[in-house]
C-alpha cells in the first residue's frame, strides 16, 4: 500500500494546477457520497440528501451519486424522483454494472420486466463486477415474479455457483424445489442455508414442512417453538397457529 501511495503521489506532483483541482473535486465528490450513504444507513436522510447534492455539484459526472440518490428517494417511496435519479445515473454512467443492477432491480420491484431484465443483462456485460451473482439472483426474482419458475430457479442456481452463501438464493431454490415436491434437493439447500445464514420465518417454516414429510414430530415442536418464540408476528408463525388450532398440523 505504501509503494502504491508513493507512485500516486509522484504523479500529481508533476500534473497541471487545473489537473489537481479537478482531481480533487472527484475525490471530494466521491467523499461526499460516501459520507451520504453512512448518513444513509443509519436514517439520517437530510443529511444523506445534503451529501448526495453536493457530491453531484462537486463532480456532475459521479454516476453513483446519482444512484446513490435514487436509492434514497426509494426509501422515501418518492417513485418519480427515484426515477428520475436512476436515470441520470444511467445517462452519466451508461457502463456502471452497479447502476444497471440496482435500477433494473427497482423495475423488477414495479413489475416493469421486460426493461428490469434490459437493465440486469446490461450489467453482466461486466466479467469482473464483483456482485455478478446478486444480478443473477435479482433476475431469478424477475422471472420468479412472472410465474416462470425453470427460469428462475436457473438464475438462482448461477447465483449460488458464484456465491455458495448467498442465502437469498438458497432459500429460493429450496422453496422452489419442495413445491415442485423436489423434498430431497429441497432439504440440501435449506440445510446449506442453516449453515450460512441466520433464521428468518420463511426457513424455519419450510424446515417445518420438510420434517413434516418425514413425519419427524421431535424437529417439528422443535421447530415450531422457534419460530413461535423468534417470530411470534410472522404471517408464518400465525399460520401455524391457524393450522393447529384447527386440527390440520
Amino acid at each position: 500500500m505504501l509503494r502504491i501511495s508513493f507512485l500516486l503521489v509522484s504523479i500529481l506532483s508533476v500534473v497541471s494546477c487545473s489537473s489537481v483541482r479537478v482531481i480533487d473535486s472527484e475525490r471530494a465528490s466521491k467523499l461526499n457520497a460516501d459520507l451520504g450513504v453512512a448518513y444513509m444507513m443509519k436514517g439520517n436522510y437530510e443529511q444523506s440528501l445534503a451529501k448526495f447534492k453536493k457530491a453531484i455539484k462537486l463532480n456532475p459526472d459521479n454516476g453513483r451519486a446519482y444512484l446513490y440518490t435514487a436509492e434514497l428517494y426509494r426509501r422515501l417511496n418518492e417513485d418519480a424522483r427515484a426515477v428520475e435519479y436512476y436515470e441520470q445515473a444511467i445517462d452519466v454512467a451508461p457502463e456502471d454494472a452497479a447502476i444497471n443492477n440496482n435500477y433494473g432491480a427497482y423495475l423488477c420491484g414495479k413489475k416493469k420486466y421486460d426493461e428490469a431484465f434490459r437493465y440486469l443483462k446490461l450489467a453482466l456485460l461486466n466479467p469482473v463486477y464483483p456482485d455478478r451473482a446478486e444480478v443473477y439472483e435479482n433476475i431469478g426474482v424477475c422471472y420468479e415474479a412472472q410465474g416462470n419458475i425453470k427460469m428462475a430457479r436457473e438464475n438462482y442456481i448461477k447465483a449460488i455457483s458464484l456465491k455458495p452463501y448467498l442465502s437469498n438464493s438458497l432459500l429460493a431454490v429450496a422453496k422452489l424445489d419442495f413445491d415442485d415436491n423436489k423434498i430431497t434437493s429441497a432439504k440440501k439447500y435449506i440445510t446449506y442455508f442453516n449453515k450460512v445464514a441466520k433464521d428468518t420465518s420463511e426457513s424455519i417454516w419450510l424446515n417445518i414442512l420438510i420434517a413434516r414429510k418425514s413425519g419427524n414430530r421431535k424437529t417439528i415442536e422443535s421447530l415450531s417453538w422457534s419460530l413461535a418464540n423468534k417470530f411470534p408476528k410472522s404471517k408464518e408463525a400465525k399460520l401455524l397457529k391457524r393450522l393447529r388450532a384447527s386440527g390440520d398440523f
